[in-house]
């Protein structure tokens, strides 16, 4: 009965996304797949998705280390990456469409976006560094200062508030003094191969003992940056090759999705190759953000609640972490739990009920900090 509940939960979640869209009637496209509206519905489906991913991953990792029982949740667990592409894909490509719509956009750039990240990412790791105190973990002093310097992550999910300021950085760089595009987009792609390197040698040579990359997770979908700036330059022949084969693509798109998820896992688990399980993941990554596409194209947001989801996409990913944790054993490095839920689809509701509430208060404090001009839109900023 627990796995059945948490392959439902699973399925309504499906069913978020497709009540949460309209179908456009046969033969009619939607005229704007990457709107403000319509992207910001699909990255509150993907900001559930996450959720339920990290949740996933607690459960099933503890199952498989205290001998082997089925959750529902196995394929969740390990799939959380391609969630993340379609944000770097629409940073990309919203850097590019606000450069068309003005042209001293530069004027501050770094100003207006990445300090506002590096604020919310020192906000993040007090709170999540008193949280943990306060749930009785203990830090030698020397880690203590780095936690408190931010110098480690006291929220490990905040590393997207490190990456994404690096991509902004790149892109400064790549397009100041610069007018031809394509040389700027090739300068986006180099700078953001050179960073997948650095990751990969990193993980490679450290296995975990560090502050940055402390996962595939950074860089295994960074690709989707310069490819959502590539976009924008060529995004109407873009829709219209989609449009011309649409079904295929379909088919194509989905398959790929599967067929790089399971050779990738292949890579890593029988035969450990950490550059081809990587690519192979960048390639299941970006081939989930072209399924995303595709569907944006016969269906529009109209659901409350993924707009709702949309507008909240960066707090509930940088709130929910501790809760995860806190719910489930075992609480962060502590080595024993604090409260832990044994049936997950009731774990995985307390936990997205709680991180709502406190990613609503988290986003108040930082507008308070930030001031209402500055939005909490940086990380997916759209058309």
């Amino acid at each position: 009965m627990e796995v059945l509940l948490a392959v439902v939960l699973q399925g309504a979640l499906i069913g978020i996304l497709i009540v949460g869209t309209e179908t456009l009637p046969r033969g009619e496209w939607n005229e704007r797949p990457l709107s403000l509206a319509q992207a910001k519905a699909l990255q509150g489906f993907l900001a559930l998705c996450i959720v339920f991913h990290h949740c996933a991953q607690k459960v099933v990792f503890d199952r498989w280390r205290t001998g082997f029982s089925p959750s529902g949740l196995e394929v969740m667990a390990l799939i959380g990456f391609v969630f993340v592409g379609y944000f770097f894909f629409c940073s990309g490509y919203g850097l590019y469409q606000s450069c068309q719509r003005k042209r001293d956009y530069l004027d501050g750039f770094l100003r207006r976006r990445a300090l506002p990240l590096l604020l919310i990412y020192y906000v993040c790791n007090t709170i999540y560094l008193v949280g943990r105190l306060a749930m009785g973990e203990t830090f030698g002093a020397l880690r203590f200062v780095g936690l408190a310097c931010g110098l480690e992550l006291a929220n490990p999910n905040s590393w997207f508030v490190v990456t994404l300021p690096l991509m902004y950085l790149l892109f400064y760089f790549s397009k100041r003094r610069c007018i031809d595009e394509a040389l700027v987009t090739r300068r986006l792609f180099v700078g953001t191969g050179a960073y997948i390197l650095a990751g990969m040698v990193v993980s490679v040579v450290h296995r975990g003992d560090y502050m940055v990359f402390l996962g595939r997770w950074w860089y295994n979908t960074a690709i989707l940056f310069p490819l959502g700036y590539l976009f924008g330059r060529r995004e109407p022949e873009a829709w219209a090759w989609m449009r011309r084969s649409y079904r295929k693509q379909v088919t194509c798109s989905v398959a790929l999705v599967v067929v790089s998820l399971l050779s990738s896992l292949m890579f890593w688990v029988v035969y450990p190759l950490v550059p081809i399980a990587m690519v192979l993941e960048s390639l299941a990554t970006i081939c989930f953000t072209w399924s995303l596409l595709l569907f944006s194209l016969r269906r529009k947001a109209a659901s409350r609640l993924l707009s709702f989801y949309g507008g909240l996409t960066l707090e509930l990913y940088l709130m929910q972490g501790f809760f995860v944790n806190l719910f489930y054993r075992p609480f962060y490095d502590k080595g024993t739990d604090v409260l832990t839920i044994d049936n997950p689809p009731i774990y995985i509701l307390l936990v997205l009920t709680c991180a709502t509430v406190i990613a609503l208060l988290f986003k108040r404090m930082t507008k308070m900090l930030l001031g209402e001009k500055v939005a909490l839109r940086r990380e997916s900023s759209c058309s």
